[in-house]
């Protein structure tokens, strides 16, 4: 009788402690029915995802906004109750435009314990080797190197879609838009220590000036990064007789350089910028000197055209973190890549792994960009290692100290051009392309 009760005893013990188990979610279930990931970053009530930009440094005049802007977007979605039960939690860090990119991601990884990281940087090319090596994914900017379409990089992942710079090729949009404003000459400008900066450049004034039948008169793609001292630049173009320039550069370098030709009575058709559309620079005495020919490109629908997605970001913008008038570039990419993350939760399921946000990722196919982009984005699986044949793009001009939408408000459209092999290599890869271009950055944007 004795070693029966013990027996018996034994097993109510045994039934409690799983019982106790279990309701604190040690041993299968959890709370209420909530699922845990083994992954780390993940928790019943959270997930943390780690974010990098250029708060300050050279790179800040366009991206010091952008974690102000992925705050928003993730505040507006944690208000609605998170990602699938799930709050997002957001580690931010500032690389400082430089070297910083690297040792933010270690220490997002191995002390923050980040599930994914954000890296929309011009400095992103500095980590995403170490994220891969590590097993989590990034949503990269998009604007700084060829990487996200290598074989075996299907985890890195562009918030930009496949428009990624690569050396020797672009699109003949810019040059287009030239020869609609009735230039003959072009002339373009890079940074030197931003590859896909300086390729940007050279591309145009080459296979781009080519496209429309125009003439490239002069490139220089040494410009120090976020440099304004451009009198040799300005020179240059003078003395080359173009009557059109391109500048894939940070507003601070684009303004100093047309604000320079005006000075020295260069009389330009056209001058396109890669940057530059924001309220600041409405804000600055600067604004009342940009004349008709100087337009400026967004691949993102200028808030003048309004629409519900226009709305929604700005109402978000405002609530969650304070910013009101015309968003800068920054603005818009810290939004939708953050939209994005957000969006690849929700298609992990309720158990998400870094595996299968990746392919929750993917697989949303067509991503609309928070409903800011001109086209969707192509995300998918099947078009990882291609490059988009066709392009659009808004472009605006200032007008009475306001932004107006040019074209009717309509994009203009772009094909894919350069070098014959990358076209083909890029246009027709499967499963991504093995490629040995250096790793690039751009401060455009």
């Amino acid at each position: 009788m004795e070693r029966l009760r013990r027996t018996r005893a034994l097993r109510s013990s045994v039934i409690l402690t799983v019982a106790a188990l279990t309701a604190v979610g040690l041993l299968g279930g959890g709370v209420a029915g909530a699922q845990t990931s083994t992954d780390p970053g993940v928790t019943d009530k959270g997930v943390t995802i780690g974010y990098i930009s250029s708060q300050t440094g050279v790179a800040a005049a366009t991206h010091k906004n952008a974690h102000k802007s992925c705050k928003a977007r993730v505040d507006a979605e944690n208000a609605k109750g998170g990602v699938n039960g799930r709050k997002v939690n957001v580690e931010y860090i500032d690389d400082q435009s430089g070297a910083g990119n690297l040792t933010a991601a270690q220490d997002l990884v191995q002390n923050r314990k980040a599930f994914a990281v954000i890296d929309n940087s011009a400095f992103a090319f500095l980590s995403w080797r170490f994220l891969k090596d590590q097993g989590v994914p990034m949503i990269g900017g998009g604007f700084d190197g060829s990487y996200y379409y290598n074989k075996g990089n299907e985890s890195i992942i562009s918030s930009l879609g496949s428009g990624t710079p690569v050396p020797g090729l672009t699109y003949d949009t810019t040059t287009k838009v030239m020869k609609q404003m009735g230039a003959t000459k072009v002339a373009a400008v890079g940074y030197g220590a931003s590859p896909s900066s300086s390729e940007a450049a050279k591309a145009t004034e080459t296979f781009g000036a080519q496209a429309q039948g125009l003439k490239g008169v002069y490139l220089n793609n040494t410009l120090d990064f976020g440099g304004t001292d451009v009198g040799p630049v300005v020179l240059g173009i003078k003395n080359s007789g173009a009557d059109a320039l391109y500048l894939p550069l940070d507003s601070d370098t684009n303004f100093a350089i047309v604000q320079g030709l005006q000075q020295n009575g260069v009389q330009m058709k056209s001058n396109v910028l890669a940057t530059g559309y924001s309220q600041d620079l409405l804000d600055q005495p600067i604004a009342k000197t940009i004349t008709p020919n100087d337009v400026m490109f967004t691949a993102y629908r200028p808030v003048e055209l309004g629409g519900p997605a226009v709305k929604a970001f700005r109402a978000n913008l405002k609530k969650y973190a304070g910013l009101t008038g015309v968003p800068d570039y920054g603005t818009y990419t810290g939004y939708i890549a953050c939209d994005m993350i957000i969006k690849g939760l929700a298609a992990a399921g309720k158990t998400p792994t870094r595996q299968s946000f990746v392919d929750g990722v993917r697989g949303l196919g067509q991503y609309d960009g928070a409903g800011l982009t001109c086209a969707p984005i192509d995300v998918s699986a099947a078009s990882f290692g291609k490059i988009a044949k066709t392009s659009c793009t808004w472009f605006v001009g200032v007008k009475d100290g306001k932004f107006k939408v040019l074209n009717n408000g309509k994009t203009v459209s772009g094909k894919l051009i350069g070098d014959p092999a990358l076209l083909a290599q890029y246009e027709n890869s499967a499963g991504g392309v093995t490629t040995t271009a250096a790793p690039a950055t751009t401060a455009a944007p």
